[in-house]
Order: structure tokens, then sequence, then C-alpha cells
């Protein structure tokens, strides 16, 4: 960069722009920005084609942070004399993000890539700056690059570790902590702040010991400490002792009142152990400060809804069943089809409901743990004069199984068309023929929508856990052995059960969106060896299935809703669940003791978070050897 001046002249005092500059540069050094900038635009008036004096002065003004158009103009100046000066590019682009031209920015950002595609420090940095802005995609790309031309540098295995745990990569994000660790020995700050990554990626994996050790000793040393309590509570929270993360959380609390991860993560340990009041106060600030998932929940302990919203108070449908235990008559309800939300002036029942979708189609927006929810206000309204008998329903084929199908058995002498979900699936329509449902019995309705229906009968209402919110708890299983041995024995009845079908089963999940196990092709060769079958159940008919399992001696494959199927396999018969270790739902463990069937578990760490969608529906990989040794165990 050139430091000399293109014309020798002085300013006023008589200084000529090296003096100027050596001036500027001491001022900055001993902090005083505006001195420095005084001087400077003396220096920049005299030689306006001194790169090294427009750089510095771009420098003093990113420091000062008042003037972030002056700056990007300063380095600006630098490149149209040094087009190729990388250093200036970043730091032009960097000083328009805060002055709010972000285009400008990424124009600039992708020409510096494209200049300099083997400079890993530079390509580095770029990434650390749009790690910070959130854009991690981008960020992965970059360092991916960077990689291939410095495949040892610690700075860009850290960062690239970090982009990878936040796009949810974390057995590779885990491997690249790793490795920048190996390569800062000897440089205990930088050591503390990849700790502290793997210590996050460990826990979220549900190496849950290693991500304490780690957290301890940064906690031991003094380092990153934030990040360290924060580990520790979300451990706490993931093994389910909302006490000990909320008290680990608050002291990340302490250090960093304003961190919205920690606040986030706080309020949902503090809901989840009770603390309504004291969680309502995070998620306010969590709103005031523009996180998005906690504008609802303020809004909601305010009572101010917004546009196209409404506050309902939870009611307990369960609790309006006659002392015979017969169904429930209602008149004048409002039902969200297809979630099976029902609505009774200002009150909502969730009782009905058993998948609700993620994100801003679930009717329920928020609640707040002590009896109010808010709500969606903004579905189409029709209504239905003709009285109509509650069957409900869901694609899902464990709920419509096991939840819905039973309550045909209280259906039997009730008048009214059975109501059940928009768009019923071939499954859904092959089970109700079986069952000696015609179609013309069924009522179809649209879907979205806020359905009045003037007279609404529920049979076969059972009680179901709610969480301490007042939630139900959709991940418990509610169906008994009578209703579920009532579904298998009509449904068997109209089914030819085929002889020699394979004894061993693995039901493959390849080419599944989610809850995947990465090495599925390992496990099913070594369930090859053993006898086991590859099935693939969405190839099958319902029948077909039916008839699969009822020759079944041990079934084995990931957890998914395939498994409803043990409903139909003998007694005695094994199920082998493989699950991301530490998060196995509890429906077919319970099925099959109904069933008075065996049941084990083998769990693999997770590898692959996919957000939004909870951790069991991430994806894992099993330990092979592991496998290898179960299955010995459990002759099979």
């Amino acid at each position: 960069m050139n430091g000399t001046p293109a014309h020798q002249s002085q300013d006023p005092d008589g200084r000529e722009p090296s003096t100027l500059f050596d001036q500027a540069r001491e001022h900055l050094l001993a902090g005083n920005a505006a001195a420095a900038d005084a001087i400077l635009r003396r220096g920049r008036a005299l030689a306006p084609d001194d790169t090294a004096m427009a750089y510095l002065h771009g420098l003093c003004l990113i420091r000062t942070g008042d003037d972030p158009r002056s700056a990007a103009e300063a380095f600006a100046a630098v490149l149209r004399l040094e087009p190729g000066n990388g250093r200036a590019a970043l730091l032009l682009s960097r000083a328009l993000c805060r002055a709010g031209d972000r285009a400008e920015a990424s124009r600039w950002r992708t020409e510096l890539a494209r200049r300099h595609p083997g400079d890993p420090a530079l390509l580095n940095e770029l990434a650390a700056d749009l790690l910070d802005e959130g854009d991690e995609p981008a960020a992965a790309r970059l360092l991916d690059q960077a990689i291939r031309t410095a495949p040892d540098d610690p700075d860009v295995l850290h960062n690239l570790g970090v982009a990878c745990a936040r796009l949810g990569s974390l057995e590779r994000a885990e491997m690249l902590l790793r490795r920048s660790l190996e390569r800062r020995q000897g440089m205990p700050a930088r050591r503390d702040s990849s700790e502290a990554a793997l210590a996050g990626v460990l826990a979220t994996r549900g190496f849950f010991d290693e991500a304490r050790a780690v957290a301890g000793g940064l906690l031991d040393r003094g380092a990153e400490q934030v990040h360290a309590w924060t580990v520790l509570g979300t451990v706490a929270a993931r093994q389910r002792r909302p006490s000990a993360a909320v008290e680990a959380l608050l002291k990340a609390e302490a250090l960093a009142p304003a961190d919205p991860s920690v606040l986030s993560n706080l309020a949902a340990a503090l809901d989840e152990g009770g603390r309504v009041g004291e969680a309502e106060e995070r998620w306010r600030r969590l709103a005031a400060a523009g996180h998005g998932g906690a504008e609802a929940r303020a809004r909601l302990a305010s009572r101010t809804p917004a546009a196209g919203e409404a506050i309902r108070r939870l009611f307990p449908l369960d609790a309006l069943k006659p002392p015979d235990g017969g169904p429930v008559e209602l008149s004048g309800v409002d039902l969200c089809i297809d979630q099976w939300h029902l609505v009774d002036d200002d009150r909502l029942a969730l009782d009905l409901v058993f998948t609700p979708p993620l994100g801003g189609s679930n009717f329920v927006a928020a609640a707040d743990g002590i009896g109010a929810v808010l709500v969606r206000d903004d579905l189409d309204r029709r209504r239905i004069d003709e009285p109509a008998v509650f069957l409900g329903g869901t694609a899902n084929y464990y709920h419509w199984m096991l939840d819905t199908l039973p309550r045909l058995a209280a259906v039997e002498g009730l008048d009214g068309r059975l109501l059940v979900n928009s768009a019923p699936s071939g499954f859904q329509m092959r089970t109700l023929e079986l069952i000696g449902v015609p179609p013309s019995r069924l009522m179809v309705p649209d879907a979205p929508a806020l359905t009045r229906f003037a007279r609404l009968t529920v049979p076969g209402l059972v009680s179901r856990p709610r969480r301490a919110d007042g939630q139900m708890d959709w991940m418990v299983a509610s169906v008994e052995r009578e209703a579920a041995v009532w579904v298998r024995d009509r449904l068997m009845e109209g089914i030819a059960v085929h002889p020699r079908q394979p004894a061993r089963i693995l039901v493959s999940r390849e080419g599944s969106l989610f809850r995947r196990c990465d090495n599925e092709g390992v496990v099913s060769r070594i369930a090859a060896d053993r006898g086991f079958v590859t099935v693939r159940l969405e190839e099958l008919a319902f029948d077909e299935q039916v008839s699969l399992f009822a020759g079944a001696e041990i079934v084995m494959g990931v957890h998914g809703a395939g498994f409803t199927n043990m409903l139909f396999a003998p007694p005695g018969a094994l199920l082998i669940e493989l699950h991301p270790a530490g998060h196995l739902p509890e429906f077919y463990r319970q099925l099959t003791r109904l069933m008075g069937q065996g049941h084990a578990a083998i769990g693999g760490p997770l590898t692959q978070a996919l957000h939004p969608a909870r951790e069991y529906n991430w994806n894992f990989r099993i330990d092979t050897a592991e496998l290898d040794r179960r299955l010995a165990e459990l002759g099979a």
C-alpha cells in the first residue's frame, strides 16, 4: 500500500502528509480517534491519492463507529487505486453493513471471494462476519473453499465447525472442532472458544457426560462462562431436570442478561419447571429485543392479540363425559379442521388434537402455562347444520390406527355421519372399509377452516396426560389393550394372511427426509447376515403390511409409524427400535407390552439437526459393533 503522498504540500501548520500520517497513527494507538480523524482529514485533502492515508482514515472511522458512510468512502478510495486490496474490500463490506447498505456490501463480498479464492485468512474473516450476521450457509461455502487451501488452519477449522453446528451438521461440526483444538495447542484463549463450541455440540448430540466435563473445565479456568453455564443448562433440560437447568441458566443470565440464546433457554426451562411468572418476564424481554419466537408469548401475557388472533381459556373436554362413559353431546361449537381444536365460546379444548403442525400453521400460537392460549382467528368460517359424529383423524398412521379407529367401537347405535379429516388417504379408506364403514357415511370437510357444528357427538373420548402448560402431552400414548385388540381383530377379519412370510424383518427408512440412520447400509448388511429381510413399507399396500407383520418373529428398524403394524404381529414377537440416543417416544414400547410382545431399543448419536423438527426426528448413526453385540444378546 502506497504510504507516500502523491505530491508534497503542507497544511497551515507546515506539516507534510507523511508527518500527518505518523501523528494520526500515534493518536489512534493512544486511543484518541477523534484527534486522529481531524488530522487524517487534513492529510487526505493534501494527498487525495495516498492509499495508506485513506486506509488509516477508514480504520479510524470504524473505531469511532459514528460515521460508517465516511469509513466506506475511505476504503472505496483505496480500492479505486488498488482494486486487488483484499483487506480494504473486507473493511468496506463491514462499513457498508454498518451503514445499512447490505446489498452493496454483498456485492463487495462476492467480488472479494472471486478475487481472492486462495487466501484462506481473508476468506475466514469474511466468513466470520457472515456468521455474526446469521448467514451460516454463505459462511460455510467460503470456509469450505478456505479449508481446501489450508486444511490445518485452526481458525478456519473452528469457524467451519461453528457454521456446521448451526446448520445442523453435528457430526462434522464435532470433528472440525476437535481438529481445531489439536492445532490450537499453546493458544489458551483460542482453545477456550473451540472448547465452548465443542461442548455445545456434544450437548446437542447427547454426549452429556463429556459436555459437562468440557463446560466444567471452562468454568474452572474462568473462561467462556456464559457458554459453559448455557451448556450445563441445556444438558439438564435435555435430561428433564428443569430445576438444575434453571439454576445453570440463571448464572448465565447474570453474566449476559441480554443474550437472546440464554434468555430463550431460560424462559423455556422456567416454563418446564412451572415458574410461569418468571418465564413471562424473559419472554417479554426477548420480544422487546425483536425475538420473533417470543412475540406471540408476549402478546398473550399482555392480553393484546394481534389482528387474526384471539385468546381462549383451556378446558378439559373429558370433564364433560357423562357418568356412564357415553358420548359427549355438544352444540354450537367450532372445530379447527383438520387439527381438531374445539372452540366453545371463549374456551378451547385440546382433547381431540394428536399431531399439531409446527410453526405458523398451528392453530395454537402460544400458551402461558396457567390456562390461557393465543390462537389463530383468521381461518375461513364455515357452518354445518347436519348432526355429526366425531371420528377425527390424521394422516399419521399410528394416531389413525390407535387413537382414531378405536372410537368406532363406541359409534354403534349413534345417528349422524362420521366426521373425518379432509382428503382421507388410501389406508384410511381401506381400514374403514374393513371395519364396515361405507364411504357414504363419511363427512369430509374442507380444510383449513374453523367450522361451526350445530350438533356434534364425540364418542370414545379417553383421558390423556397433559403437560405443565396445560396442553396435551402429544408424546405419551393413551391407547389401552382393549381398544388395540378390538382394532386388530376387526381389521384382520377381512384380510387373508399369506403364509411363508419372512420371520425377520428390517424396515428401511432409506430415502426418508428425516430421522434417518446415516449408516443404514452397514446396518442392513449386518442384519442380512442374521437372516433379516429388508422391506420398504411405503411400497406395500395396507393388506400386505398386515400380512407381513402377522408372520414376523423379529422386526427391526428406525423408530417410525410403520411399527404400528406390531398390532398384527403374534404374541412373543420382538421389536428392536433404532433411534437417536436419548430421544425415543414410548409409543411402541407400550404397544408391544399391550400385545404381549418384546421390545428393545438401540440408540445412536445425533449427526444432523433438522430444525424446526424435534430431536427425535433428527438423523443419527448406529455403532455397528454395539449393534452386533446387542443382536447377539437378544438372540437375533
